[in-house]
């Protein structure tokens, strides 16, 4: 006779069950489990009524197993706890009818419940949900049913045939061979009765173990989920309390009642605030620069309502806002969280980013841009006035001023080149799915009418349309790299051929631009991949290629130089696929 006991234990995942560490989470001492027992009436002749069912579990144990993962294979989402079992199919129902037959152990001790946490944790770590685990009890409540049926018939069968027989105590000759029997009706359903009971008592005894099973099973099953959460719960507060940003949780009742419920150390360091300072008035009446706030209340504006296109309030949302520190007013990025909970008040997590002081850079470089390039045109439209006037003198030497006008050319190009490159760069650009082969064509067609010598192709060898994540400013960059191939090639005839193909990992698009003239100097590219510092740049490193940098690193990307073979180079675009 097979034990099935023994496969308890057996699998992948029992190396990281530890049975007596679950059953001591809920409390389940040897008085713990008397107290349940006592709680829900289970006594000895429970035990004694389930020992009954031995031979009845074993019987029909591998009937059980089969319906019990028929019922699991019926249902999407529980044929999935299958597939994230380490055991195979056989395996699991041979661990099922260990669980039927020592439901008729007569051994409830601790060891038997001890089984019963394991299996809590491992439905909890194979992510079935309770309502599952719980809803497949209804396989062995039908079988209980059709053993307890069947065990009833067979004692009142049994009953029957006694009185019958008693009945039939005579001869063939209608003489009786011993007194007659008058069968009593009193007596015949009273016995009737007491075998029923007897039925409602094995019932009751089946339901009270499987009610202390489902309670130790669901209780760990909970409990790993609660430890889970609680350390989810601590690894989020330490994150909160020690990052060096200013972090501020709010409560919203309604959008006029806003509770602070936390703010970080970093956001007290800051602001000078704790969370009983801010407890009596809405967060912005303190943190805002005074003019601000007193020009919000004219306008009656909510400072911090978060809303979409539609007027309802957005999970996520970003805003500039300039705030009163201890150290003076600084400019801030509020990112912030709106986590909304079912018959809770929505709940805000904001954290404050300092761009003060990359503001008064972006500020200050755009001032010094603007004067520089003004100066420059002044200066060189003066240069250049001077140097018509000196053309027109016929004593002035010719091989002195063309130079000088070339350059003062040249500074005006410069001038007109770092606008253009600010206007491209600066600020933010909206990403947005760009057909890569599409715009390559269109650039090319239009090189081929400015360089009609040179050659240009494109190459995508792509099943599906190449579509990357960018901005308009990629026309740019592509433009820069595409005629510079066309543009300083001494070949005969220059060639300028484009690939576009997937990247190894499967996210990127990579634009190999190949050309056959005389390659790009490594002073003018070293400065990019890391090779040489920026301190080392050179009057070489035109702004072309750092305009071809800027813009595709902008959008997620990365730009690699490479040697063409015989003569020339490639460059190549790592593009993030949209």
């Amino acid at each position: 006779m097979t034990d099935y006991r023994e496969y308890f234990g057996e699998g992948g995942l029992n190396d990281r069950l530890d049975s007596d560490s679950y059953a001591a989470g809920i409390g389940l001492s040897e008085e713990e489990i008397a107290w349940r027992k006592a709680f829900v009436g289970f006594d000895g002749s429970h035990a004694e009524r389930l020992e009954g069912f031995e031979d009845d579990f074993r019987d029909v144990a591998d009937e059980l197993a089969d319906r019990f993962y028929e019922h699991l294979a019926d249902t999407g989402e529980t044929a999935a706890v299958i597939d994230r079992s380490s055991k195979d199919v056989e395996e699991l129902k041979r661990t099922q009818k260990a669980y039927l037959t020592t439901l008729a152990d007569g051994e409830y001790d601790r060891e038997y419940f001890r089984n019963r946490a394991r299996i809590g944790k491992l439905h909890e770590m194979l992510d079935m949900p309770i309502k599952h685990y719980i809803g497949q009890y209804s396989v062995y409540h039908q079988l209980f049913l059709e053993i307890l049926s069947d065990r009833t018939h067979e004692r009142l069968t049994a009953v029957v045939e006694t009185a019958l027989e008693e009945v039939d105590d005579i001869d063939s000759t209608g003489s009786a061979t011993g007194p007659k029997v008058v069968v009593d009706r009193e007596e015949l359903l009273q016995r009737l009765q007491t075998e029923v009971d007897a039925g409602y008592q094995e019932l009751e005894s089946l339901l009270t173990i499987v009610n202390l099973d489902m309670q130790v099973v669901v209780e760990t099953y909970l409990e790993s989920l609660l430890t889970d959460l609680e350390i989810e719960r601590d690894r989020f507060l330490a994150l909160v309390e020690n990052i060096p940003t200013p972090v501020v949780i709010i409560r919203h009742a309604s959008d006029a009642d806003q509770q602070i419920e936390h703010v970080n150390p970093a956001f007290e360091q800051l602001f000078g605030y704790t969370v009983e300072d801010l407890s009596d008035k809405p967060l912005e009446q303190y943190l805002r620069s005074r003019d601000e706030y007193q020009f919000l209340e004219d306008e009656e504006a909510e400072p911090w309502a978060v809303q979409d296109e539609t007027g309802d309030r957005t999970a996520l949302s970003e805003d500039e806002v300039t705030l009163e520190t201890k150290f003076g007013q600084r400019t801030f990025l509020r990112v912030s969280a709106l986590v909304d909970r079912p018959g809770q008040d929505p709940v805000e997590y904001a954290y404050y980013l300092d761009v003060t002081d990359q503001k008064n850079r972006e500020e200050r470089l755009q001032v010094l841009s603007r004067i520089l390039r003004h100066n420059i045109r002044n200066e060189i439209n003066v240069i250049s006035g001077a140097l018509s006037m000196l053309r027109e003198d016929e004593l002035a030497p010719e091989n002195l001023i063309d130079p000088a006008d070339r350059s003062a050319a040249t500074l005006l190009e410069m001038s007109e080149k770092i606008r253009e490159v600010e206007e491209l760069v600066a600020g933010a650009a909206e990403l947005h799915p760009v057909d890569i082969a599409e715009l390559c064509a269109d650039l090319l067609t239009t090189l081929e009418a400015e360089y009609p010598e040179c050659e240009f192709t494109v190459t995508v060898p792509l099943s599906e349309t190449p579509l990357v994540n960018g901005t308009d400013s990629l026309r740019v960059a592509l433009e820069n790299v595409l005629e510079n191939g066309a543009k300083h090639s001494n070949a005969e005839p220059p060639s300028v051929e484009v690939t576009i193909v997937e990247s190894l990992d499967g996210e990127h698009l990579d634009v190999k631009i190949a050309d056959n003239g005389p390659g790009i100097p490594p002073e003018e590219y070293e400065v990019f991949t890391g090779d040489r510092g920026s301190s080392q740049v050179t009057h070489a490193s035109g702004l072309g290629l750092w305009t071809v940098h800027w813009i595709v690193t902008k959008i997620g990307g990365t730009v690699r130089f490479d040697s063409n073979a015989p003569r020339g180079s490639v460059v190549t675009l790592r593009l993030p696929k949209a």
